[in-house]
């Protein structure tokens, strides 16, 4: 190991945290480790059923308080239903799209922006009106979005060619024909987003499955049988900097490569965002110090306690007319027998197989889940730079294999002395299972000085900066739709309720792990459920 990899842990101590230093240079400081954890998901695997202590009731249970969960039980009771009850393995409500804070400000964990979505998605709309995104609408109905809340300039930056060049397109130094391909792609996806079918709606659009399913746009829906990669070969678009450009994108949203993802999505990312509003153009987004967080808080208010975290779901059994769900407090270890009327599973699918016992246990074999790392890099104030563009928000670096950083102060208005970077890493192996086991055994000062000798390359004095870290390792952080799903028939068996009592709501259920569309799995679950209490 060389004097830049090498690693010092200084001192052990409780609460997950250890003390760094990088390669015998600059300060000593602490690392915290968060994100899901491992141990309490192998304990539903591993360990034998309890025996339960006493009985409790409730109408409908909610198993999982990300954002599909909350969705769930947040539309419930907008409903009027009140008798709903959610329940989490973890300490802390939300998933994937927690946060973390500490003296300097709050930082994200996981997911950190949503893209303005379009006025018809009525349900996002209104969760945005609630609170206080979108602040009113002009004459022609588009939203007004609360200028504090959209991502303001600069917004992104590319580190290319030894300079950051505003923008995440490769745009200098191209040759002739590696431009002409850029154009190429570009026109593609203009007639691919203007696509509809002969029932009227878009080829691509958020949620996917409000998409057309007409005759006519079999065409694009076919291309979920082929890998991005290989349709860009067929397309013949190879040139170096596009490819990078496509592998950054469908690492951004997808979890994976063009290689291991369907054309069909790759091509959704590009194609199914038409959102604006009256002070928001086509390809702004919203984002918070928190990330999505600011989401997930919005969701949880109306809940109250309603929500109980630190619980463990050991089995979910429909017998007669009821849903018998075993519950183990994490903190006391007693274990509840819960009765519902009915049980939405807002969990992956791998989970939901588990609960359900033997009969079901494979109801995710094919899926596969994408692991991610992200490390919040908190600074004394701001690094040296390399030539060109400002800090932006989305900062990244041509050809490493990282998201690069975001700016977690950049949407502050009180300008604090230091600066929190979250820097963003898919982890890609030969397959995601390999990846998962990789992230399982690295010890997090390793992830923390990867982050940091990717980002000195741009930061020479990046070291002498830092002076807190925390590491968020999610094993299976989003899933990867791979060839077939999205339009296969698994996606849409797996979404059927079981024995009508037992729902379903995760955005694996979509094969795109974004806010949209856990958000609406949610209020489909909603609905399922009131239909059948209703019944």
């Amino acid at each position: 190991m060389n004097r830049r990899r090498s690693l010092q842990l200084i001192a052990g101590a409780a609460g997950g945290l250890l003390l760094m230093r990088c390669g015998g240079r600059g300060r000593t400081f602490p690392v915290k480790v968060s994100g899901a954890s491992a141990d309490h998901g192998h304990r539903m695997r591993d360990a034998a059923l309890p025996v339960t202590t006493r009985t409790e009731w409730t109408e409908v249970l909610v198993v999982g308080a990300g954002v599909a969960g909350l969705s769930t039980a947040r539309a419930l009771l907008r409903q009027g239903f009140t008798d709903v009850r959610v329940l989490d393995l973890e300490d802390r409500p939300g998933g994937n799209a927690r946060s973390g804070r500490n003296a300097l400000g709050a930082f994200p964990l996981g997911a950190h922006y949503l893209p303005v979505p379009d006025v018809s998605d009525v349900g996002l709309i209104e969760l945005l009106q609630e609170c206080g995104v979108i602040t009113g609408f002009d004459d022609s109905g588009l939203p007004i979005y609360n200028e504090e809340h959209l991502c303001g300039d600069p917004h992104e930056r590319l580190f290319h060619r030894g300079q950051w060049r505003s923008g995440l397109r490769p745009r200098s130094g191209l040759s002739l024909e590696e431009e002409k391909q850029f154009m190429r792609f570009e026109e593609t996806v203009a007639l691919l987003a203007e696509r509809k079918g002969a029932d009227g709606r878009w080829a691509f659009t958020i949620p996917l499955d409000n998409g057309s399913a007409a005759p006519d746009t079999a065409d694009v829906r076919a291309l979920d049988t082929l890998s991005f990669a290989i349709w860009l070969d067929e397309q013949r678009l190879t040139g170096d900097a596009l490819r990078w450009y496509l592998d950054y994108c469908c690492l951004d949203d997808l979890g994976a490569p063009a290689a291991q993802v369907s054309a069909w999505a790759g091509l959704h990312y590009f194609a199914a965002r038409r959102g604006h509003g009256a002070n928001a153009e086509v390809g702004s987004v919203l984002t918070w110090p928190e990330g999505n967080d600011f989401l997930v808080q919005a969701l949880l208010r109306p809940l109250g306690d309603k929500v109980r975290t630190g619980q463990l779901v050991r089995s979910v059994r429909q017998v007669g007319e009821e849903v018998q769900v075993v519950v183990q407090d994490l903190s006391t270890s007693e274990a509840v027998d819960v009765r519902c009327r009915n049980v939405v599973l807002a969990v992956p699918q791998f989970v939901a197989g588990r609960l359900l016992g033997d009969e079901h246990v494979h109801r995710s074999v094919g899926l596969q889940y994408a692991p991610w790392v992200v490390v919040n890099i908190t600074l004394d104030r701001g690094p040296e730079e390399r030539s060109g563009e400002a800090m932006a928000w989305d900062n990244v670096l041509f050809g490493e294999g990282s998201l690069g950083y975001v700016n977690a102060c950049h949407q502050r208005l009180d300008r604090p002395p230091g600066l929190i970077l979250t820097h963003y890493r898919a982890l890609v192996g030969s397959t995601p299972k390999e990846a998962r086991e990789r992230a399982a055994t690295v010890e997090a000062a390793t992830w923390v000085e990867e982050a940091i000798a990717e980002l000195e390359r741009v930061h020479p004095d990046l070291r002498e900066r830092i002076i807190e870290a925390e590491v968020a390792i999610w094993g299976h952080g989003m899933i990867v739709p791979t060839p077939g799903y999205i339009q296969g028939p698994l996606r849409a068996r797996l979404a059927e309720p079981v024995a009508d009592r037992i729902h379903f709501a995760h955005s694996d259920l979509s094969g795109i792990s974004i806010f949209e569309e856990a958000f609406h799995h949610g209020l489909r679950a909603a609905r399922e459920v009131l239909q059948q209490i209703r019944s």
